[in-house]
């Protein structure tokens, strides 16, 4: 038995009244997000998770009484009340999250089934059989679902495929979807032209991106602008405090702020913000279905030395016993060098020094990866755009669209020249469309380029490849690369924040760190200058990693660009570093420490 029917059959009668305490309305939400769960056995489970949290809330009482009585400065009868409800308005929570995902999905998606379904229809397709295409396209899988629940209501249930489409656009939650669908049912009623009221909805729909792209850019800006708030000024105000407190020790030995409590704000407390940042970015952006993951495998084939890097360039300093082993004494002794030697910097920044050299080195495959494999990537969507218009000139001249592919391969179209070789080559041998695309889509990882290969293949071999189909959608793919262009435009003077962020949270440490020990000096008190430093910059430079991580999602909706702005970030720490000594000199006095 699954653990939902176990559930239904235990806590059935909790579960219907869960589902009341949810509304009436609760019902269709589920439908909304797809979750295919009758409601009142998906609020048992809730119920199950519930019992089970109060169970977990008398443990977990008894055993901060027994054994941490001081942790929770709190009362416990919070904590106890809280944990039962946590379930319930998770249970409430998750299917309006997932149809805000799921409507998100649709709204990339909805646009180029429109541009699909009209290529076909210029073809003499009708849209209910575009749809039903689309049930073994994977580019697509949020309409994939879709058209085989078409398929059923059809073949299953009998209903005539208009009134399936109806019924389709009225269960979904995307506005674009349903007003295509009942638009064109109604314009097939009453007679009317289907492929200029296919067209000039599509249109539309684009159009209507280039609003939601200047939308998108506009609300990249404002994340950016609160993350640069949140990440900057959070973190020199408590840094600022802390440093003014360890300076009032010394002169009160009155301890004001916990060396325990700044590390708990450092490592823990400032990455959690990039985290939740990186997660609000993600479901904020709009995405396309499918992504490439090759950046993500060269990062984490990389992963195991870029760990070791970090223990021996950075943990050896902070954990002299490790430092002591042979092979990390060298690492030591290297980092020693390059921070005394040739960056002129004093005592204290040898472990900031390997941190950044750590990072700087791990992150370097990945980063090289990335620009690599996007470079290709839009070098293929422009190359199509291209190749597709000369197509439809080509066609036009009455040759086969088999021979007009053959004719521009000889062309250069950038990176897409070797691909349109191959299938020149593969058309001269008589291989089929479909595997053609197969073997395309094999190759290349971007999705605008697949997307737009797929339509062409279906468009010449299902709706024969005329020149007022291959003009449809030529037109859509030079919308879509135009659109690409925009949003890069828009996004790319946003990259400039992180780096000045960057540069003012090292330098305004380091100077006020190195102000901070003039004082002293002056009043004749002294402080570990160097343990001082190695507890202080290391989570900074932390920071300025995860900040350049945040900036590359922010800039193009991937967080695999990140890594390429976090090692620009970390090197350009590096040079602050090696500037600070000029920059703190009016502030330096000679102190042994």
């Amino acid at each position: 038995m699954s653990l939902t029917g176990f559930c239904y059959g235990a806590f059935g009668g909790l579960g219907r009244a869960l589902l009341g305490l949810y509304g009436s309305s609760f019902e269709d939400q589920l439908e909304s997000a797809d979750v295919r769960i009758y409601p009142e056995a998906y609020c048992s489970v809730i119920a199950f998770w519930t019992i089970i949290s109060c169970f977990g809330g008398v443990g977990f009482f008894f055993f901060m009484e027994a054994f941490l009585p001081s942790l929770l400065p709190f009362p416990r009868d919070l904590v106890f009340l809280a944990l039962p409800l946590l379930p319930i308005g998770f249970g409430y929570a998750i299917p309006k999250s997932k149809t805000s995902s799921r409507t998100t999905s649709l709204e990339c998606e909805v646009p180029f089934a429109a541009a699909y379904t009209t290529v076909m229809a210029t073809g003499g397709i009708s849209p209910y059989t575009s749809l039903q295409r689309l049930k073994d396209v994977p580019l697509l899988p949020n309409l994939q679902k879709i058209s085989k629940r078409l398929d059923i209501d059809v073949r299953g249930l009998g209903l005539d495929p208009v009134t399936a489409l109806e019924k389709s656009a009225k269960t979904l939650p995307s506005k674009e979807y349903k007003e295509l669908l009942l638009g064109y049912a109604s314009t097939l009623r009453s007679g009317g032209d289907v492929v200029h009221y296919l067209l000039r909805r599509t249109e539309v729909m684009f159009r209507d991106r280039v609003t939601r792209i200047k939308a998108v850019g506009d609300r990249a800006g404002t994340l950016m602008e609160i993350y640069m708030t949140v990440g900057v000024l959070l973190a020199l105000g408590l840094y600022s405090i802390y440093i003014v407190s360890v300076v009032m020790e010394s002169f009160a030995s009155v301890p004001m702020f916990s060396g325990g409590s700044f590390i708990l704000f450092a490592y823990v407390f400032l990455p959690m913000i990039s985290i939740m940042f990186l997660w609000f970015v993600d479901i904020s952006q709009p995405k396309y279905p499918s992504y490439d993951t090759r950046v993500y495998k060269v990062f984490f084939s990389t992963l195991p030395a870029f760990i070791l890097m970090v223990v021996a360039f950075f943990f050896s300093f902070l954990i002299p016993e490790l430092g002591a082993i042979p092979i990390f004494s060298q690492c030591v002794w290297l980092i020693t060098f390059l921070t005394e030697k040739l960056m002129g910097l004093e005592r204290g920044y040898e472990a900031s020094v390997g941190l950044c050299l750590s990072f700087i080195l791990g992150t370097l495959p990945a980063a090289s990866a990335d620009t690599k494999f996007s470079t290709e990537e839009s070098g293929i969507e422009f190359g199509i755009t291209s190749f597709l218009r000369d197509l439809v000139e080509s066609r036009k001249s009455g040759l086969s669209p088999e021979k007009c592919i053959i004719s521009l391969s000889k062309r250069n179209y950038g990176k897409l020249s070797r691909h349109l070789v191959t299938i020149a080559k593969q058309l001269g041998w008589g291989v089929s469309f479909t595997n053609i695309y197969d073997a395309f889509a094999t190759n290349v990882r971007s999705w605008l380029a697949r997307i737009n290969m797929y339509l062409l293949v279906d468009a010449i071999q299902v709706g024969g490849g005329t020149p007022d189909t291959l003009e449809t959608l030529a037109s859509f793919s030079e919308i879509n690369v135009s659109l690409e262009k925009e949003k890069r435009m828009m996004l790319k003077p946003l990259l400039l924040i992180p780096y000045i962020g960057a540069g003012i949270l090292v330098l305004f440490t380091i100077v006020f760190l190195v102000f901070s020990r003039s004082i002293l000096v002056v009043a004749k008190k002294s402080v570990a200058f160097s343990e001082f430093v190695t507890l202080l910059l290391p989570p900074l430079i932390f920071h300025v990693y995860m900040m350049g991580l945040v900036a590359g999602k922010i800039g193009s909706e991937k967080i695999s660009s990140g890594f390429k702005h976090a090692l620009f970030l970390t090197i350009f720490t590096v040079i602050v570093l090696i500037l600070s000594p000029y920059l703190t000199s009016g502030f330096n006095l000679e102190l042994s420490t």
